[in-house]
């Protein structure tokens, strides 16, 4: 059926020789793992339909071409939660689609390659490969490791403290995800753990959650938080310090934190035996040896970089060019750290897959699907209290992200749902701090940039991680009713 669907469109649409073509296709046979992609592929252009012929389109509140972007990004969901097609594949032809089906111009689907993160994603993966080359990153993580006492979940652990250490002196979260990624591949190679397996599923998503949550203890977490902080001030006259916000965020955002990892180890426990384990990081302890002269240059490299991404705000430089500059350095001839043979076996491919995802934010917003969702949401928050409205901004976030990246959902959300805190009498903060952690819950890489960078290593199983962050999404909720929502109506 998938096959003689596809014979129709050819024969209408062009003047390819499609008797050949379908002379060949015919004979391909229709295993298992062919009907199985046929059937996936006819469930999301059914999904994308669905998605298209519900849309109240009226030409003005709702447009052909705001339609047809919410049925694009549909499929495009669709293809990668069910791994019909290469993501890197989708995600070139999505700012395509967009340009040519959607009026969103050139220009303003490839602006996000004019953005930091691309930057950000060469820099880190060169980083990666100088961890990986020199075994530094190996050395780091099993020593972690060691220190944690050699289990599994001590390794989880470490993961989390490491990072929760790192999180207030490095104000940039995808400068963060770029240490912590490298360090977490170097641990799942120095211990064995195939790519996409449970461990090193775990492994990775604890170092990406533990990025991710942290973020949100601090007013500096990430570009994010100081703009929304910044357009809350500005709507309602609400001014927060960098302390003042630690005092609401820091025990709500540190308890997220171990929550979100707690529930990989939950849902994800390790198959191996912890003696075994345990046996096998003595082994590669002792075969790692002493530090060579490599290792220590790499060690100053990585000191130096950690120091210019936490004092970002003192000599003004982005994360994305100190990561440049220091792949530059590394090139020099005193450092020696990277060579052309060496930078040539850097996997950049992902690169196309994250810039192909940021296009869904960049595009819905100048077609102003944004507006259109905030104008259909509010509403409905009006008459609620303050725990449940507080509620309903977490689910508004967590909903958001399907469209939009979190700066551009802070960006678009922000004053009004400030504006609707005050109309309730209530902290408008409390509904800016909710709406946050909705943001900061996604199910799908191309959601947030964070999430795509570390999913991109190759290392993480998508259904695996699914489990997770569905449980993760469901539990914030839990949490924020219970704990997060009140905490703050005690202390604002």
């Amino acid at each position: 059926m998938f096959y003689e669907v596809l014979f129709i469109q050819v024969r209408v649409t062009s003047s390819f020789p499609y008797k050949y073509l379908e002379e060949k296709i015919m004979t391909l046979p229709m295993t298992g793992k062919n009907c199985s992609l046929a059937l996936k592929w006819l469930i999301s252009f059914a999904i994308t339909l669905i998605v298209y012929w519900a849309m109240p389109i009226d030409g003005q509140t709702v447009t052909h071409h705001m339609a047809l972007f919410l049925s694009i990004t549909t499929w495009a969901i669709c293809i990668w939660a069910m791994d019909a097609m290469n993501e890197i594949a989708v995600g070139l032809i999505l700012p395509v689609l967009y340009i040519a089906l959607c009026g969103v111009k050139q220009q303003v689907v490839y602006s996000p390659w004019l953005s930091e993160v691309p930057l950000i994603v060469i820099g880190g993966f060169a980083l990666g490969k100088i961890l990986q080359e020199t075994g530094l990153g190996k050395r780091i993580g099993l020593t972690c490791v060691r220190c944690m006492g050699g289990s599994f979940t001590g390794t989880l652990i470490g993961i989390t403290l490491a990072v929760s250490i790192v999180a207030p002196l490095v104000p940039a979260i995808t400068g963060k995800a770029a240490i912590f990624c490298a360090i977490g591949i170097s641990l799942c190679d120095a211990l064995d753990f195939k790519a996409k397996g449970r461990e090193a599923t775990a492994v990775i998503l604890t170092c990406c959650l533990a990025v991710a949550s942290t973020k949100l203890c601090y007013l500096t977490g990430g570009a994010d938080l100081v703009l929304g902080m910044g357009l809350l001030q500005k709507a309602s006259g609400i001014s927060s310090t960098w302390m003042e916000y630690a005092m609401h965020n820091f025990l709500p955002g540190m308890l997220y934190t171990f929550m979100s990892v707690g529930l990989v180890m939950l849902i994800l426990p390790s198959k191996v035996d912890r003696q075994a384990l345990r046996a096998t990081l003595q082994t590669k302890y002792q075969e790692l040896g002493p530090v060579t002269s490599e290792q220590k240059r790499a060690a100053i490299l990585m000191l130096v970089t950690l120091i210019l991404l936490a004092t970002d705000k003192l000599h003004g430089v982005a994360a994305g060019l100190v990561l440049i500059g220091v792949t530059f350095a590394a090139f020099l001839p005193g450092v020696r750290l990277l060579d052309g043979p060496k930078f040539s076996k850097v996997n950049f491919a992902p690169l196309f897959f994250i810039m192909g995802c940021m296009t869904i934010g960049s595009a819905g917003g100048f077609l102003k699907v944004t507006t259109w969702i905030a104008n259909n949401t509010l509403p409905y928050l009006h008459g609620m209290t303050t725990t449940t409205a507080g509620l309903a901004s977490y689910v508004l976030g967590a909903l958001a992200n399907f469209l939009l990246t979190p700066l551009a959902a802070t960006t678009t959300m922000t004053s009004p749902v400030t504006e609707l805190g005050i109309q309730m009498n209530m902290d408008p903060r409390i509904l800016f701090y909710s709406f946050q952690y909705g943001l900061d819950n996604y199910l799908f890489p191309y959601e947030y940039a964070v999430i795509l960078y570390f999913f991109s290593s190759g290392y993480m199983l998508f259904k695996d991680m699914l489990k997770v962050l569905a449980a993760r999404m469901v539990l914030t909720g839990i949490f924020l009713f219970f704990l997060a929502i009140p905490y703050w109506k005690m202390v604002l």
